[in-house]
Formats: C-alpha cells, structure tokens, sequence
C-alpha cells in the first residue's frame, strides 16, 4: 500500500512554505467543512490513503487530516494543504505529536514480538521500542550504553530498520542478525564492529515489512524511540536524559487521566 512516504511529506512542508503567504490563515469569514473536496485533495497526493479522521483545530478555519501515519492540515475548503507541526506556545504542548499518539501506538502494536530483539532487566519500569539500523553510529551508541538502561530500568526492543531500504547492504547484514541462533549476541557482535555469518529465514524477510511500518511512522532516521503511548521520543538519548523523558511523560500522562 502507498503511504505517504518521506519524499510525500518532504514535498508537502516545501509546498506549505511556498503557498502559506497565500493560505487562509488571514482574517476572512469562516465557510463550512468540506470534507468531501479535503478527502479528494488527500487523494490526489495519495489515492490509497486511509484518512482516518477529518477533525477541527483551535484556529479558525484550519482542519486537522490524519491518514495513514501522518497528520495533514488543510483548510475547510480544502484547497491549502500543509505537513508540519503545530505547536501552542501558551501551554507548550505539540498538537501534532499528540494527534500522532493514538495512530503511532496502533501501528507498533501491529509488531510480532518474534521481530524484535529485547533487552531487559529483571523488573523494567518502561518499555521503548527502537527503531535501529545496524549500521548507524547512533544506534551502536544506545547498545554501548545498555547496561546504564538495565539500570535504570528501561526495556530495550529493538525493531530493524535498514535506513538506505530493502535493498541496501545493510538489509542483509540485519537479516544475517535476524535469523541468527542468538539474535542478541549477534546484535551486540556487529554493533561492537564485528561480523556474523550471512544467514536468511522468514524472520528476516519480516524486516521488509518494518521498513514499509517504519515509514508510515514518519521514521528519517535511526535510532527512532517510542515509549508505551506511542509518543516520539528522539533519537539517541543517554540513559539519564531518556528516564527524564519517560517519566515526564508518565506524569503527563497521569495529570491526563487524573482530569
């Protein structure tokens, strides 16, 4: 399935910049939602495109599209189309990563425990999971730095994401981890710089299927870190920074539910 993929999204941040100038983001009387001319302008981009919901903003005649993985903004007449982020400087919060929460933890859901290796400590307190390319500098960063994540007690499921896709050498270095006896051991072998056996199984044929979720995700690069609410976390964090990060987004999410 066509999604909107990262040259989609590209595209779309280079066309909101050169029309915003135009867009009806000045003053003018409201009109109505148009939702079925602003599902035609999402197709016309991506025909396959599943919108999952057309819904209002805080800005007067602004709607917020989220399809596929993504969150579009478009207006009620739908003939401006943007892909940013949305931030509201009064309260600090980011629309657009709190919109992509409930669509983020859907699709990470959707991963077969048997197509990630898992570090974890005896009683882990938070789960993440990574996205991670074994040839990415950053990504042998967060396994040098394991141990400190054992310690603090974070989760580490590392899901594969050959960055240069399907058909990059470091596909078949991931696969040859993959199907390994010892996936784990021979994770930390070819991060630590060492080789593996070439190897291929139906597990490795899998990670095709995690580069084409991970783009839906909006992935760019590795290492890419999710936390149990499906929230973007960044890329490599020390262990310190990311238990900072988790647990603001525990209290976050507790100030939420206490409502």
């Amino acid at each position: 399935m066509l999604t909107f993929t990262r040259l989609a999204r590209r595209a779309l941040a280079c066309a909101f910049a050169l029309t915003a100038s135009a867009a009806a983001f000045a003053s003018g009387p409201s009109t109505p939602t148009d939702h079925a001319a602003i599902r035609d302008t999402v197709r016309a981009i991506n025909d396959k495109a599943v919108i999952r919901s057309i819904d209002d903003m805080p800005i007067a005649g602004l709607k917020r599209v989220v399809a596929d993985g993504s969150v579009l903004y478009t207006t009620d007449d739908g003939r401006y189309l943007f892909y940013g982020v949305l931030l509201d400087t009064k309260t600090h919060r980011n629309l657009t990563d709190e919109a992509l929460g409930d669509v983020r933890l859907e699709l990470l859901k959707t991963i077969p425990a048997d197509d990630k290796i898992v570090f974890s400590p005896q009683n882990p307190k938070y789960t993440v999971t990574v996205f991670t390319d074994t040839g990415c500098p950053y990504c042998h960063m967060v396994q040098q730095n394991l141990q400190g994540y054992m310690d603090a007690g974070i989760r580490i499921e590392y899901v594969p994401f050959p960055r240069g896709g399907n058909a990059s050498p470091e596909m078949a270095t991931m696969k040859s981890v993959w199907c390994a006896k010892d996936p784990k051991a021979a994770y930390a072998t070819v991060v630590a710089g060492g080789k593996v056996p070439p190897a291929d199984c139906a597990r490795g044929a899998s990670i095709e299927k995690m580069y084409a979720l991970g783009d839906k995700l909006g992935i760019e690069g590795t290492p890419a870190i999710y936390d149990q609410t499906g929230r973007q976390l960044g890329g490599f964090l020390p262990p310190a920074a990311l238990l900072g990060k988790l647990q603001q987004g525990e209290k976050a999410q507790n100030a939420v539910t206490s409502r």
